[in-house]
């Protein structure tokens, strides 16, 4: 994975990174969300975001909405840099509404990507197990989509790079839009896939049975158990997640405070970059 982190932790601040699946996450120590972060330290939770795509922080009193606002202007300045869009509002909003399973769900994961149904999906999201009682087992997944495009076949990349999806929300029949199959980073410029369970529904351009079988091997490959990493929650944990290269499944267990940063549109890989920029 190429590096981000341009400002690396300094062990005399007592910060310091872990990982926690051999491709991505890190486990962040040394921050206390409770306060008002830092310029500082939000330029570290930003790089390390960009580059490992989920964070966790544990033994957090309280996640701040300052933490998300921080975040939301540090990736504005960054998008606002971008010559494939138009500058977005500053801050970007945030917001705290979950997704919900469709209805009649089967039993297993709800992988998804938050609002991949709106025409500019959520950019990112954090949660913080607020409840003080954690049952057994209660857990959150999270699949990297830029290891999911990566095992594939250079064939079936570029296939899937040239096509574009629809992605509705079963809940709201206004709520849908169409998303290239492969988007481009906005800061990074790494492709990842950009399909999931809960919300793509159809392939654009390609015959019913076609687009069932391609968007059956994708799914597959983005939920592949190679690149999963599954937390089990700890009173006080907070995870931050890229919402633009990562899947998630719906979190059980623990009461939950949720906050998600708002204001990003998919642009297909295919396209050229102008730019390429570290966190």
């Amino acid at each position: 994975m190429t590096s981000t982190l341009t400002r690396p932790a300094s062990p005399a601040r007592g910060l310091s990174l872990h990982p926690l699946h051999p491709e991505f996450g890190v486990e962040f120590r040394g921050i206390d969300l409770a306060a008002v972060p830092s310029p500082y330290l939000l330029d570290l939770l930003h790089d390390a975001l960009i580059e490992h795509g989920v964070l966790l922080l544990r033994g957090q009193g309280g996640l701040a909405e300052s933490v998300a606002s921080g975040l939301a202007a540090l990736e504005a300045s960054l998008l606002g840099q971008a010559l494939h869009q138009a500058p977005p509002a500053l801050p970007l909003s945030v917001g705290a509404v979950p997704d919900l399973p469709p209805p009649g769900w089967a039993p297993g994961p709800f992988w998804h990507a938050d609002r991949s149904y709106a025409a500019e999906p959520s950019l990112a999201c954090l949660l913080h197990a607020t409840g003080t009682e954690i049952a057994i087992g209660s857990e959150i997944a999270f699949a990297d989509q830029r290891r999911a495009l990566a095992s594939l076949p250079a064939a079936l990349r570029d296939h899937a790079g040239a096509l574009r999806a629809v992605h509705a929300n079963p809940h709201d029949p206004a709520a849908r839009t169409e998303h290239p199959i492969v988007r481009r980073h906005p800061v990074t410029g790494e492709p990842s896939l950009y399909v999931n369970p809960a919300f793509t529904t159809r392939i654009l351009n390609l015959p019913t049975a076609q687009s069932d079988r391609l968007l059956r091997t994708l799914l597959a490959a983005a939920t592949a158990e190679a690149i999963t990493w599954r937390h089990r929650w700890q009173a006080g944990d907070v995870l931050i997640w890229d919402n633009r290269c990562l899947l998630h499944s719906a979190s059980s267990g623990p009461a939950l405070q949720s906050l998600r940063i708002e204001g990003d549109r998919p642009v297909p890989a295919s396209q050229p970059m102008p730019w390429v920029m570290a966190g």
